[in-house]
């Protein structure tokens, strides 16, 4: 038995489909950048500005209404505010996709250093959502799984940063939204799948020992060690 948990199955394919069918998601983070593009070619960049903020706090308002979840309609007006702020500073509709260049660069580069320290960071990750022992993933039958994948999250975050850095020069607002889009939640919720996937997969090539068996091996080994106590008596 290879697998992390059997628990892990449903919750951790089903959040990824979640995020694509979840409308509200999809509204509250894909939906203003969109409203700012479209405001700023009818009006300009103050108009634009004041309609994606505009439009972020009726989102919330709603959530509020309809005793929704407030996460991503917060963090869409978070994120709405800060790249507002950019666009106004620099005097350029393309600088409000600025700061989401730059966290992808970040989480780019956390990503690949966190491969070459031999802690990668989707390991990490998994850890603070499962709750399963940090020394598991750092088997050595049990590590290569989540390097490789992590990976493949570093190529997502850098592309992500470089293909919109790229249009940003070119001031192409229109294609940058497209980009977007398209490298957004969409990109995300298919590379969870193929998270899951994949490492599912490696793990049981590895051969490694799965969270339950570390569980018991580890518990075994704490009960037949000797006491203090013991020890001494011993002597």
């Amino acid at each position: 038995m290879t697998r992390p948990s059997a628990s892990s199955t449903p919750t951790t394919a089903y959040g990824a489909r979640d995020l694509l069918a979840n409308r509200s998601v999809l509204v509250d983070t894909v939906a203003p950048p969109v409203v700012f593009v479209l405001a700023n070619a009818v009006g300009g960049l103050g108009t634009g500005a004041a309609v994606a903020i505009g439009f972020s706090l009726v989102l919330v308002a709603a959530r509020l209404l309809r005793r929704q979840r407030l996460l991503y309609a917060l963090s869409g007006l978070g994120g709405t505010l800060i790249a507002v702020g950019f666009a106004l500073v620099a005097g350029e509709a393309s600088a409000y996709f600025l700061p989401g260049i730059v966290s992808n660069a970040v989480l780019g580069v956390v990503s690949v250093v966190s491969i070459l320290v031999r802690r990668p960071v989707i390991a990490l990750t998994s850890a603070a959502i499962y709750r399963w022992p940090l020394q598991w993933y750092w088997h050595p039958r049990v590590r290569p799984a989540y390097s490789e994948i992590t990976w493949a999250w570093a190529t997502l975050y850098l592309g992500k940063a470089a293909v919109q850095w790229i249009l940003v020069q070119r001031q192409e607002v229109g294609w940058l939204t497209v980009a977007r889009i398209a490298t957004g939640w969409p990109a995300f919720a298919a590379l969870l799948l193929v998270t899951y996937a994949y490492v599912t997969w490696r793990l049981e090539r590895l051969g490694g020992p799965s969270v339950d068996e570390y569980r018991r091996d580890h518990v075994l080994a704490a009960t037949d060690r000797p006491s203090s106590g013991e020890s001494r008596s011993g002597e």
